[in-house]
């Protein structure tokens, strides 16, 4: 088996965004959202650019799972500007807005819903790109995935070209900081989501393996510790690193079945990116453990934790319910009752939510076969919280 494994240079640490005092260029093109500009973290970056002689433009209108029409708008900014540095300053949905904006900034006629892992873009022809993440889950500033949602039907899609990872990746604790109790919780669940599909992928290799492994072990110790004390600078580190090996590790493999659930949940339901995969977690390790070779990679994940047993199936199951009592310990519902969505609205959703998570292209990568009516199965599981048995 050959396998190639692509990430960016990434600087860690107290005061690691003065890594920005090294760049070389004229014009800087910032991409944030208008939650990050008021929390004062836009004028800090600007501030060290300003002091290297850049020319700097901010462009703060980043939505939340971003359209297709607003990773244009952004493109066109980077246009006008003659953007040679793109600096992404915020979340998972700041930093793939400005990705895909980058690839249209290269190729403005292209269709961005066709984007694919084998089209060449040359992006680096136009900009480098930077990402300072402000949450710790997504991993998106080491990845080449971008998830964007359509204008019309507003579905969700997720996508990769290799030339979208990023240059550099900034992971500076400073940045997460203010991140609030619930948004900590539900993006270090996206964060393991990320490393657990990751090791449970056919397309995983020894790199990806080894970041999954840390990924799961950092993340069971230092979440809970991350959500009950937000000013733990040290759990604040530890999450983001965290974060960042799961998403080399999944940019390496792949997601699966969860980011399929997840990704429909957001797009008919409007749940938040990590609440939805985080929640859906357990359940497709229930389901998919019943492969043989799939078991054996969970009780290997499991081992990590102290779970450990004779029969890897056992141990899966055992695995998914220490998933769901971090979820508890973090306030991260565990089914969709819990997440507050009424039965009247699930039943009203429930067919478009089979529909898109059946589109869903990670859902190829998952380790056991579904249809229609096994992903129906399961989201009345979530909906109730039970337990998958079949």
């Amino acid at each position: 088996m050959s396998w190639e494994y692509d990430i960016p240079k990434i600087v860690f640490g107290e005061d690691a965004i003065e890594e920005l005092n090294r760049l070389k260029g004229n014009s800087a093109f910032l991409v944030t959202d208008g939650v990050i500009n008021k929390l004062g973290l836009v004028e800090k970056v600007v501030q060290i650019l300003s002091d290297n002689q850049w020319n700097i433009a901010v462009w703060d209108c980043a939505e939340q799972d971003p359209r297709v029409s607003s990773v244009r708008e952004a493109a066109e900014g980077m246009r006008n500007f003659c953007a040679d540095i793109i600096v992404a300053l915020g979340g998972g949905s700041v930093m793939d807005t400005a990705k895909a904006a980058w690839a249209l900034y290269a190729q403005p006629d292209m269709d961005l819903t066709a984007l694919n892992p084998f089209e060449e873009l040359g992006v680096r022809e136009k900009a480098k790109l930077i990402c300072i993440p402000t949450t710790s889950g997504t991993g998106s500033e080491v990845t080449k995935a971008v998830v964007i949602r359509e204008d019309e039907s507003g579905r969700k899609f997720a996508t990769i070209n290799p030339e979208l990872v990023p240059d550099l990746a900034i992971l500076d604790p400073y940045f997460v900081k203010d991140l609030p109790k619930n948004l900590t919780a539900w993006t270090g669940m996206d964060a393991l989501t990320h490393a657990v599909e990751a090791y449970t992928s056919s397309w995983k290799n020894a790199f990806s393996d080894a970041c999954t492994m840390k990924a799961v072990k950092m993340v069971f110790e230092w979440l809970p510790k991350s959500v009950a004390d937000t000013s733990d600078m040290d759990a604040r580190g530890k999450m983001q690193v965290a974060a960042c090996l799961a998403g080399m590790a999944f940019s390496n493999s792949q997601v699966a079945l969860a980011h399929s659930l997840g990704h429909s949940l957001g797009s008919v339901l409007r749940l938040h990116h990590g609440m939805s995969v985080g929640m859906a977690l357990p359940y497709t390790i229930e389901y998919c453990c019943t492969d043989e070779d799939t078991a054996k990679y969970y009780a290997e994940l499991a081992a990590i934790i102290g779970i450990v047993g004779k029969k890897p199936e056992t141990v899966a199951r055992k695995f998914a319910e220490a998933i769901r009592v971090l979820m508890e310990k973090i306030d991260s519902p565990t089914s969709l009752k819990a997440a507050k969505v009424t039965k009247k609205k699930f039943k009203e959703g429930l067919n478009k939510l089979v529909e898109y998570a059946m589109m869903d292209a990670a859902i190829t990568m998952s380790p056991r076969n579904t249809d229609s009516n096994i992903i129906k199965r399961i989201y009345m599981a979530m909906f109730d919280g039970e337990p998958i048995d079949f």
